[in-house]
């Protein structure tokens, strides 16, 4: 069984996060509404500076005002 890098694994949702707001043409804030979350920790997660433990109740929330899957945003990027 493979080692799951977690940093890999948040970079990989942060990109995935900020790729699918981009093609819904919708800014961190307008997200941050719809997801039920300040805009603050919408830019906390896609810039990856800071490692964040993100719940499942908020990547539900961001799947949610996206209209995506939960796992879209574990998709490994090519």
């Amino acid at each position: 069984m493979n080692k799951i890098n977690v940093y890999n694994e948040y970079n990989n949702l942060s990109e995935n996060i900020k790729g699918y707001r981009k093609m819904r043409n919708l800014t961190q804030e307008q997200l941050a509404e719809k997801a039920l979350c300040s805009t603050s920790y919408i830019k906390q997660i896609e810039s990856q500076k800071n490692f964040k433990n993100v719940t499942f109740i908020t990547i539900t929330n961001i799947c949610n005002a996206l209209g995506i899957d939960t796992v879209d945003l574990f998709r490994k990027n090519k």
